[in-house]
């Protein structure tokens, strides 16, 4: 509960809530939150100012992003950092939640990327270690040693990933005809 005896629930708001958020701030503005908040039952003023100007503002510009745009987005926050509200002002009608998101998909699509090409372009590096002759069942020496068979293999995605198999088995041939 806040100080004020409202509870604060951190639920999705719900379609109904959404359609009557619009209403209210239609009819009392874009500015009074505290009063939107007070007919928005379980809601505070934050959460219903953060919900109408993040996502439901018909101000908002929802359009699929261009390449421009992601080249726009990458210069900016080479140029301000990560200051997402200054960014967002360079771009008509998006929020600075829409920003960070759009630049946070960019980043993982390049690591996936980055990663791919690195996969592409190496081979693996392949080592066979302690390899002893095998018996088959065919052969006629009852007494041969149990084979060991030991295979590393190296593949190395990138300097902080390598991925180390190590596959142990024990061959045991008994076979009598």
């Amino acid at each position: 509960m806040s100080p004020i005896g409202k509870p604060h629930p951190k639920d999705k708001f719900t379609p109904s809530e959404d359609q009557k958020l619009r209403m209210l701030v239609s009819v009392l503005g874009p500015s009074n939150w505290k009063k939107v908040s007070e007919y928005m039952v379980s809601r505070n003023a934050r959460q219903c100012r953060d919900r109408y100007k993040n996502y439901l503002s018909p101000n908002l510009n929802s359009s699929p992003w261009s390449q421009e745009d992601d080249a726009k987005l990458l210069q900016l926050v080479d140029f301000y950092g990560r200051k997402w509200s200054l960014i967002a002002k360079e771009f008509n009608g998006r929020t600075d939640i829409n920003i960070k998101s759009r630049y946070a998909l960019l980043m993982r699509q390049e690591e996936r990327d980055k990663q791919k090409k690195m996969f592409l372009s190496s081979e693996p590096e392949i080592q066979f270690e302690n390899i002893s002759e095998t018996s088959y069942p065919h052969e006629s020496n009852q007494n041969q040693q149990p084979a060991y068979f030991n295979q590393t293999i190296l593949f190395d995605f990138n300097d902080n990933l390598i991925l180390k198999i190590h596959y142990y088995l024990e061959i045991i041939y008994s076979c009598s005809y």
